[in-house]
């Protein structure tokens, strides 16, 4: 027994001791010795004359990769090993046409290159290293891609033409690192191919909007249209569209803009409602009323009574009720102004308080449906009961203005008794 271990010392010595050549590589590779394999092809490779030997590469290939697969080796080195492991294939690949080696093993090293990047991903998505996830995930990509580009299968099965699935891990990884661009190469892909189901929705949106910070228009502009035809059913597209318009502070592009979608999408609520609500703002919460307040009043009205004919709430009722209040007191106080008494002063000061009245009685008849629709109501929210109070004291305050203080009383009580509820 002591004689066989000496004599097994001596023949491990001998060999570590004299030059490598193929075999001696081959044998500590099917022998699984893959770190004194990977020494050995380092000394073969170390001479000029081996250099372009083919096969050493494979087996270098082979080394690599089983070595990254050692429990004991840390993801960024397992990594490393791949990535050698994958060039030595290529190598041996560029040396040798006819690749017998490989086509032997019917190319399964490459699915197990990918099967290793893959799980180093989903291991490093795990633990929340998305740069170290991104790598991995890219890289299974690529060998794919060289897989496909080949032709190569294993066993029958073939990679998809795109695997969308780890197209989609791999751009949302690249989001999480905030690598916004990678992100967007990769989602790019996805919508290439023109897919449409509910996950990939937010793929185009996610798009549209990198495209709109990076200032590419013509990327947006494709990814809008491409986006509305594959779901036309999203409003988000205009939605973006009123944004993007909007943060250019450009006033009349907006106006234009929702008069765009007034007449594209005539059954929809919100563009009317929402160009409204601008335009009352410019008109009545700005610092400064516009230089053409009168044409704007009357684009207010005329775009309210579209969106209340749209409403099956009361908001754009509510809001004409505001607009025609304030709209009625803007002539009461260009009234109060005139502080004249020639007969033209007279005259201006009359017809100011004509406007004033009739501004009243056509809004009355839209604070009265605000007035129905909060008393149908079977209970109230604070908001809804903060402007049931207010349009009561609209009412009351018309009455009163046309002299019927006897029906101003009526929508006084009604607000009191209200607050007590």
């Amino acid at each position: 027994m002591k004689i066989y271990c000496f004599l097994t010392m001596l023949l491990l010595a001998g060999f570590a001791a004299k030059s490598q050549n193929l075999d001696d590589i081959k044998k500590l590779v099917y022998l699984n010795q893959n770190a004194k394999a990977k020494d050995a092809i380092e000394k073969f490779l170390g001479e000029t004359k081996n250099q372009s030997k083919a096969d050493v590469y494979y087996y270098k290939g082979r080394v690599l990769n089983n070595l990254s697969r050692d429990s004991g080796v840390s993801t960024a080195d397992a990594m490393k090993l791949k990535n050698e492991s994958l060039e030595a294939f290529k190598k041996y690949q560029s040396l040798d046409a006819k690749e017998p080696l490989l086509s032997g093993d019917k190319y399964a090293h490459f699915f197990d290159l990918y099967n290793g990047y893959f799980d180093i991903g989903a291991k490093e998505f795990s633990a929340k290293d998305y740069k170290a996830s991104f790598d991995a995930f890219k890289a299974a990509l690529d060998v794919e891609d060289y897989v496909r580009s080949k032709n190569y299968d294993y066993n029958g099965f073939k990679f998809p033409p795109l695997d969308t699935s780890l197209v989609m891990n791999t751009a949302i990884v690249a989001n999480n690192a905030k690598d916004e661009a990678s992100a967007a190469l990769y989602y790019s892909k996805l919508t290439d191919a023109n897919l449409k189901a509910p996950q990939y929705l937010s793929v185009y949106q996610f798009l549209a909007d990198y495209y709109l910070r990076t200032k590419d228009e013509a990327k947006m502009s494709a990814i809008l249209d491409k986006g509305r035809t594959l779901y036309p059913e999203e409003d988000w597209w205009n939605d973006f569209e009123l944004d993007r318009v909007e943060k250019t502070g450009d006033k009349a592009a907006l106006k234009a803009k929702y008069e765009e979608f007034m007449k594209r999408f005539p059954d929809k609520y919100v563009y009317p409602y929402n160009y409204a609500v601008m335009l009352y703002n410019e008109l009545y919460t700005a610092d400064e009323k516009p230089a053409n307040a009168e044409a704007v009043k009357a684009k207010l009205s005329e775009v309210l009574k579209t969106a209340i004919n749209l409403d099956k709430g009361v908001d754009a009722k509510m809001l004409m009720v505001r607009h025609l209040y304030n709209y009625a007191f803007d002539y009461q106080d260009s009234s109060k102004k005139v502080k004249g008494v020639k007969p033209e002063d007279i005259k201006k000061k009359n017809q100011f308080k004509d406007m004033f009245l009739k501004k009243i009685d056509e809004c009355i008849p839209y604070a009265d449906g605000a007035v129905d629709y909060f008393a149908a109501l079977p209970t109230l929210k604070t908001i809804q009961k903060a402007n049931y109070k207010d349009v009561l004291d609209i009412l009351s305050q018309f009455y009163n203005a046309k002299g019927d203080t006897k029906k101003a009383a009526e929508y006084d009580k009604k607000r009191d008794d209200l607050g007590k509820l």
